[in-house]
Order: C-alpha cells, then sequence, then structure tokens
C-alpha cells in the first residue's frame, strides 16, 4: 500500500472485497462499474436539489393559505409580505 503525495494508489470493490488500481473503471473480479457508481450520484444530487425547491414551493403556498391570503399572490409586493410581514 503506497501512497503518493498523500493519496492511495488502490481501492476497494464495494461488492468483491478485491484490491484494485485508483484508476480502474470497473472490477477485474466480479465486473462493477465504478462510472455508473458516480453517475448515480450525480442523479441523486439533482434528484435531492428537485425535493428540496418543490418541498419550499408547497410551503410557501401553505403560508399564504394559512395566513388566508390566496395562493397565487396579485403582486410581487404581496408575494414578499407572506415571507417578510411588513
Amino acid at each position: 500500500m503506497s501512497k503518493k503525495g498523500g493519496k492511495q494508489d488502490h481501492k476497494f470493490c464495494p461488492v468483491c472485497g478485491i484490491s484494485l488500481q485508483i484508476t480502474d473503471t470497473f472490477c477485474i473480479k466480479c465486473g462493477y462499474s465504478f462510472a455508473e457508481r458516480a453517475n448515480k450520484n450525480k442523479k441523486s444530487k439533482k434528484r435531492n436539489a428537485i425535493i428540496i425547491i418543490t418541498l419550499l414551493i408547497v410551503a410557501y403556498f401553505g403560508l399564504r393559505y394559512a395566513n388566508g391570503q390566496t395562493i397565487i399572490p396579485k403582486s410581487f409586493a404581496d408575494a414578499l409580505r407572506t415571507i417578510l410581514p411588513i
């Protein structure tokens, strides 16, 4: 286990546990794809951002409804009053 500048030069397959070169993109024993793993991480980050934005929009409309206001604001100033009571 040698190190290059503080970084390891090998990694382990999460499926079968075999030691691989850090530059390998798939496992030579079981065929696990590290590239697919990276794509899944990107997709999950994008999905999480969409969920958070959707929840914020629903919360905004819920606040307007709870305050007895119309769901769709009539003006930008009316929309700001929901968030910042003036």
